[in-house]
């Protein structure tokens, strides 16, 4: 089954872009289990039993950027759409992320985002 999974810290918003993957996913004849998470902790501790193929990571300043660095040194096949409120677009070059973009969330570059995962095979 192919996985995707969300860590954020809006959970209000876990449900909209839940909605936006799932839709972008439909249009391209592939349907994922998309998980949210709410806690780091919760989300690492999963992760440890299943490995997402891509993971949607909207969490603001440091806390994206250490999750996005613990992530990758974990499972660095994994892929990454990272948005955040600051510009840590060369960290996410240097992390090799597949898109980055900053707040706020839309479903364009949530859209983009997938894209950009779907086209890269590794």
């Amino acid at each position: 089954m192919y996985c995707i999974d969300v860590l954020t810290d809006k959970a209000q918003s876990g449900r909209e872009y839940t909605e936006y993957i799932l839709n972008c996913c439909a249009e391209r004849n592939i349907f994922p289990l998309v998980q949210v998470y709410y806690d780091q902790e919760k989300f690492f501790a999963q992760i440890q039993k299943t490995v997402p193929a891509i993971v949607l990571l909207i969490l603001p300043g440091v806390k994206g950027l250490n999750a996005a660095e613990h992530l990758r040194s974990l499972y660095p096949r994994c892929r990454i759409i990272w948005s955040s409120d600051l510009d840590f677009s060369l960290h996410a070059f240097r992390l090799r992320v597949e898109y980055f973009f900053m707040e706020p969330v839309e479903e364009q570059k949530i859209r983009e985002g997938l894209a950009a995962c779907f086209g890269h095979s590794r």
